[in-house]
Formats: C-alpha cells, sequence, structure tokens
C-alpha cells in the first residue's frame, strides 16, 4: 500500500469513530427503521462514554419502536437528567410509562412537596447552583445599596428576607439532587416477569413478587451478581443483575 493510500486509511478510521459522525448514522438508521442497527450505533456511544441528551432521547424512541418497553424507559430516564424540560421527551416519557404492567404511584401527598418535587425534576444540578449563586450575588449587592443608602431600610428588609427564603429553598433543592443523582443509585427492570427474591440466590429463597419491565427502583445494595431493589411503595427484594439496568 502506498503512503497516501496509508493516510487516507487512517483518515476514515479516524472519521469512523468520531462520535458525531456515528451518531448522523444511528439517526439515519432509525429514520429508515431499522431500529436495531440505530440501537447498536447509539450503544456503541455509550460505550465510548459520550453522553448526551439527545443521544439518550434518540436511544429511547429506537428502543420503544423496537417494543423493547424497559429498555425505552432506562434511556428516556437518563435523557431526562440531561435535558429535563424537554417537551418531546417528557410526552415520550409519559408514554412510555402509561405501558408499564406495574405502575406504582408517588403517595398523595400536600401541595408543597408536590410543587418541590416538580421543581427537582425540572432543573440540573448545575443549573439550580447557578441560580444560588446569581441569588446571593443579588443578595449582596442589595446589602451594599443599603449601605450607600441607595435602597430604603424598610424595602432593604423586605427584599433581604425574601431573597434569604428563595435562597436556603434553591440551594436546599440543589443538594438534595446532588444527594438523590450521586449517592442514591436508580435503576429499571428490562425484563418481564422478573421473579423478586428474598434473598441473593435463586435456589435458597422465596419470591417476594414478579416485576415487569420498565419498573423504576431504587437500588440498596449489590452482592456477587444479585441487586437489591426497593420500590417507592417499600418492598424490597433481590433482582440478577441481568434483569435491571442502572441509570
Amino acid at each position: 500500500m502506498t503512503k497516501s493510500g496509508i493516510i487516507l486509511l487512517f483518515l476514515n478510521l479516524l472519521i469512523a469513530d468520531d462520535p458525531s459522525t456515528i451518531f448522523k448514522q444511528a439517526n439515519i438508521y432509525a429514520e429508515k427503521a431499522n431500529y436495531q442497527k440505530a440501537i447498536e450505533k447509539y450503544e456503541s456511544l455509550i460505550d465510548m462514554d459520550y453522553e448526551s441528551g439527545a443521544l439518550y432521547y434518540n436511544l429511547g424512541n429506537s428502543y420503544y419502536r423496537s417494543d423493547q418497553l424497559g429498555l425505552s424507559l432506562w434511556a428516556y430516564y437518563c435523557s431526562q437528567k440531561l435535558i429535563p424540560r424537554d417537551s418531546d421527551l417528557l410526552h415520550n416519557l409519559k408514554v412510555a410509562k402509561a405501558k408499564c404492567l406495574d405502575r406504582i404511584e408517588f403517595p398523595n401527598s400536600f401541595f408543597p412537596f408536590d410543587f418541590f418535587r416538580e421543581l427537582d425534576n425540572s432543573f440540573k444540578i448545575n443549573e439550580l447552583f447557578l441560580f444560588g449563586s446569581l441569588l446571593i450575588l443579588i443578595f449582596s449587592f442589595l446589602r451594599i445599596m443599603k449601605k450607600t443608602m441607595w435602597l430604603s431600610i424598610d424595602a432593604s428588609k423586605n427584599l433581604n428576607a425574601i431573597l434569604v427564603i428563595v435562597i436556603f429553598m434553591v440551594h436546599s433543592l440543589a443538594f438534595r439532587k446532588y444527594f438523590i443523582d450521586y449517592k442514591i443509585k436508580y435503576g429499571v427492570v428490562i425484563t418481564n416477569s422478573v421473579k423478586v427474591l428474598s434473598g441473593p440466590n435463586n435456589s435458597q429463597s422465596s419470591i417476594l413478587f414478579v416485576a415487569n419491565e420498565g419498573l423504576k427502583v431504587k437500588i440498596n445494595s449489590i452482592k456477587d451478581k444479585w441487586i437489591e431493589v426497593e420500590l417507592i411503595d417499600g418492598k424490597k427484594g433481590w433482582l440478577h443483575f441481568s434483569s435491571i439496568r442502572e441509570i
């Protein structure tokens, strides 16, 4: 092979491994309804540690259209962490969740808790911390204005009180979200009729209940190839690691 041929081959290999090129190829496969090839391309990007909301969203769509509900919801949940306010994503997530056989709703709570939960789901951690920092900057600016008498004492007191409350709320949400996203692990059941056992042993444990694909669970602990999961209604049990995919 000539020197120019080797260089051309090397450049082609570089282009083939470029994440944006692979993503475009996957999108083309998806548009042509070749969802399995699209999934392979999208998953290869994840294996390369490439992440984006659009990647997980498109992967979720491909899984959904190939009737893999559990993996579809897993991808949508991953996408939600990156683009939490995307209207198309929220719509598809709602549609996919409605198809789950195991639909466990949050227990009824007071309005403020529902409101804060919606806020928590609508913002990323860095957005909350950025907004909180901006509020602290505004608070500091108001303090300066008060000392220079550019702002009346009464107006300053009222604004400061409101800002302190809002700053506390925003940072509380940010730290709570940080704890949930980085300290607590969640997963999605990706196969149907999974037996949830009383212990991490298939032969020596009893069946507690059966879980179906798409069910979102909290991951408590891992032992060998077994994962202890917890449902939002408090039920706990052990699943084989092949039946669940971590978000």
